[in-house]
């Protein structure tokens, strides 16, 4: 329930810092360990759409192939499919054949396959998330960008192969901080992945430095349960930044499923009282193309400000008409308007087949039930 509530908060506020992330697709990775006597190959799945922090069918998963130096040639130890769905972040082989492989692609730190551990024979030893390493407010004093929490870096194991060495970042103190203040060693037990002996004074320790951002880190996760449990209200000023985290809330609590999306905010732009050319297009490539992205829009003019809202509905149903008829066909789409405004907005999309679905700036919009309840457990 962490990682869901943290996920759940990400964006939310302007809470803390966090880099935005751009990644290459995955590729065959190859592992040498220390001495050189075992090479590890990664292939990660044909298919990247996979959801990362879910379980897939094996034949699907990444796969392994973990080889013995054998002469001047390699002799194949164990083959098969690692528990990451698309690929692990990083892995390390052993000098007695071990593997551990480090977080999903894409995704580092969340889930529940931060670090697996898999014996000489390629069974699998332990999966564990980042939950199961490091107590909860540590996790969030750690940096983060968009989609990752930097959580550590170039873990090992020993030259005996009986630990794992995880090299473990220290939160920064400095306010706004986007790097480590350092890194922490904390091992676990290769041959159960239990934590070695050592790992809770090491813990301590690097708790301990961090003690000023863990606590100032806390300060911001209590102020961000407490927006989440109230009423939310539209912003009182024009202040951009401030609408689009209101419509994203918005969404999040009037859609089931908003807790493990994010929409497409469309904040269209009038010229005039209506949309130019460019941003017209804009609008019916969005309505024309939900397999492109499939992200649900959410509709407002640029400031949010009642005036625009005649030209807002007079823009989407001129893009309506001009996208393929049935684009939207059991798709919801949000539309920032007052009660005469959403009777507008639904007979301007008519034609999508969208379900429209009112954001009334006028009135508080309750948190979700379950929302509460998660937040009640943690």
């Amino acid at each position: 329930m962490l990682g869901a509530l943290m996920l759940m908060l990400a964006g939310l506020l302007p809470w803390r810092p966090a880099r935005a992330d751009t990644f290459l697709p995955p590729r065959v990775e190859t592992y040498l360990s220390g001495n050189g006597r075992y090479r590890l190959t990664v292939t990660p799945s044909a298919d990247i759409s996979l959801p990362a922090r879910e379980d897939v069918a094996p034949a699907n998963a990444a796969q392994a192939r973990v080889e013995r130096r054998q002469g001047t040639g390699w002799a194949q130890v164990w083959r098969g499919p690692l528990r990451n769905p698309v690929a692990p972040s990083w892995s390390v082989v052993s000098n007695t054949g071990q593997v551990a492989t480090f977080d999903d692609y894409a995704a580092a730190g969340h889930g529940p396959r931060v670090v697996v551990l898999y014996g000489p024979t390629g069974r699998s030893v332990r999966t564990l998330s980042l939950a199961q390493l490091l107590p909860a407010d540590y996790i969030r004093a750690l940096p983060r960008s968009v989609s990752s929490i930097g959580w550590g870096r170039e873990h090992a194991f020993s030259a005996d192969g009986r630990s794992l060495r995880l090299r473990v970042s220290i939160p920064s103190n400095k306010e706004g901080g986007l790097s480590p203040a350092g890194y922490v060693e904390l091992s676990l037990d290769a041959a159960t992945g239990q934590r070695a002996p050592g790992y809770a004074a090491a813990l301590q320790r690097a708790y301990a430095q961090a003690a000023p951002a863990i606590a100032r880190e806390q300060l911001r996760w209590e102020a961000a349960k407490a927006f989440l449990r109230a009423p939310l209200l539209a912003p009182e000023t024009g202040d951009y930044g401030a609408w689009n985290r209101y419509l994203i809330e918005a969404y999040r609590r009037l859609d089931s499923g908003g807790r493990e999306t994010s929409p497409k905010l469309m904040r269209v732009q009038l010229q005039a009282g209506r949309a130019d050319l460019p941003e017209h297009r804009r609008i019916v490539e969005a309505l024309s193309n939900p397999g492109k992205d499939p992200r649900a829009l959410v509709f407002a003019t640029t400031f949010a400000q009642p005036p625009e809202q005649e030209g807002l509905i007079a823009s989407l149903a001129k893009a309506a008409r001009d996208a393929p008829a049935g684009c939207q066909a059991g798709r919801r789409v949000y539309v920032l308007a007052d009660d005469q405004g959403a009777a507008a907005a639904v007979a301007a999309l008519a034609r999508t087949g969208a379900t429209v679905v009112r954001i009334d700036p006028s009135r508080p919009i309750a948190q979700r039930a379950q929302v509460l309840r998660a937040l009640e457990r943690d």
